[in-house]
């Protein structure tokens, strides 16, 4: 039995992110694996695939308030990896988000980022984010094509979060969520040669 791996962002807090990575019990099956044609609404490809309008609501926003949000979208329109964004009520209480892997194909790598349906839309937009950056980090990687290779990774380039070596983070990921959050609220934006952290 394949016991799937989370990726997980804690809830929001005047601090910075952490995304632990949890097994927890079987993930559904996506939809479908094959390319859908994209949606207006939201402007994007095959790859993003907001599942319901509330997450498609925090999709548009955060495309249209951060920049850090646009190019981590941008660069997983260029990829192989599927993304679907949607609601759960299964999170831990302390959990805001999670990225957890689904399938592979032979064309196409499919991943699940899901949100907190109580997120109020700035905490939503760092979410998002955060859990794009870490879509992003697999694309970085084609050798993740299941749980046991996403948990590799994590291993290699993240750093543990908890001492059962399940859960982990990235320096990138917390960067970014927080940049975001900075966007979206107040309207700031790096400097001209900043260093925004990779897959920015």
């Amino acid at each position: 039995m394949i016991v799937p791996v989370l990726i997980a962002a804690l809830a929001f807090a005047p601090v910075p992110f952490r995304a632990p990575v949890r097994a927890l019990g079987p993930v559904p099956a996506p939809p479908d694996t094959a390319a859908a044609p994209g949606d207006p609404a939201y402007g994007t490809s095959d790859r993003l695939r907001p599942q319901g309008e509330r997450v498609a609501q925090w999709l548009r926003e955060a495309r249209r308030r951060s920049p850090t949000v646009q190019r981590l979208v941008d660069r997983i329109e260029r990829s192989d990896v599927i993304v679907y964004l949607d609601i759960s009520r299964n999170l831990a209480p302390n959990v805001a988000a999670c990225l957890t892997w689904m399938a592979a194909t032979e064309s196409r790598r499919i991943v699940r980022a899901s949100f907190r349906m109580t997120l109020g839309m700035n905490d939503a937009i760092a979410m998002v984010a955060h859990e794009l950056q870490h879509v992003v980090e697999v694309i970085d990687h084609p050798e993740v094509r299941s749980n046991e290779t996403l948990l590799d990774l994590y291993a290699r380039i993240g750093h543990a979060t908890g001492t059962n070596g399940l859960r982990w983070d990235t320096a990138d990921a917390i960067a970014l969520g927080t940049l975001a959050r900075l966007e979206a609220t107040n309207g700031f934006r790096p400097a001209a040669g900043a260093d925004v952290r990779k897959g920015t």
